[in-house]
């Protein structure tokens, strides 16, 4: 009896356990993961998933050229080769591209050979731009289990998440996304913003406002490269990063 009830008991409760750790920003069992870096300046890296978008990701370079900022794009292979030239203009204009997966499905509980494949096919596809040097990786919705992890750890990829989530995929309200960029940032602090999928007005607002207001505090911009190069590297096993990450809602 004990049996019977004890081993459904303990399925369920190693279920909670990877679900957990499938939405954890802050840590993976294998490889390299990053969400910030441990540094005394006051810089930052702006992130953007999920595109190239039409409209969308020309509103967002507008804005990053205007404010003469360089940011991090983390691409969809299967967006890329739908706007091929748009995926070329922000390699042009100076800002690092990264992969964000082909399809954009989550890549848990999916065989070794599909997840790599998502990650080959992006991967071909920025190479075909003219990307060189390292690929940063970014899963999509930030979600890893063993698979993923394992896959990058082998090749020496590294794995960029984030410590301020404003929510945009959830929120588009100007001031609060706003707000909860100003109320998490901190030096070393990687920002994510989306420039794919739905439309998204208020995110190409709160962009505009948010590098405003940071380079009045004193910060300067730069790509999810360079952040990595400066001071210590606050890494999966940093209790430091995890512990200014907002949690999900």
């Amino acid at each position: 009896m004990r049996w019977a009830v004890g081993t459904p008991l303990v399925v369920l409760g190693l279920l909670v356990g990877l679900w957990q750790l499938s939405k954890s920003w802050s840590f993976q069992l294998l490889g390299e993961l990053y969400v910030r870096v441990e540094t005394p300046e006051k810089v930052v890296a702006l992130t953007f998933d999920d595109g190239p978008k039409p409209g969308q990701t020309e509103a967002i370079l507008d804005i990053l050229k205007r404010h003469g900022v360089k940011a991090s794009f983390f691409m969809v292979g299967k967006n890329i080769e739908r706007h091929r030239e748009l995926a070329a203009r922000v390699l042009a204009e100076g800002h690092q591209v990264g992969n964000h997966s082909y399809s954009h499905h989550r890549l848990i509980f999916k065989t070794p050979s599909y997840v790599q494949e998502e990650i080959d096919k992006t991967d071909a596809l920025l190479r075909g731009l003219g990307v060189e040097g390292e690929i940063l990786f970014r899963a999509p919705n930030g979600k890893k289990l063993v698979v993923l992890p394992w896959l990058l750890s082998r090749s020496g990829r590294k794995h960029i998440t984030f410590d301020v989530v404003p929510r945009d995929d959830a929120e588009q309200d100007v001031g609060l996304l706003t707000s909860r960029v100003m109320e998490t940032v901190r030096p070393g602090s990687i920002i994510l913003f989306h420039d794919g999928g739905q439309d998204k007005p208020g995110t190409i607002q709160a962009v505009d406002i948010v590098i405003g207001k940071l380079r009045e505090q004193g910060y300067r911009f730069v790509t999810v490269s360079e952040l990595l190069k400066l001071g210590g590297i606050a890494s999966a096993s940093g209790e430091t990063a995890a512990s200014r990450v907002p949690p999900a809602e």
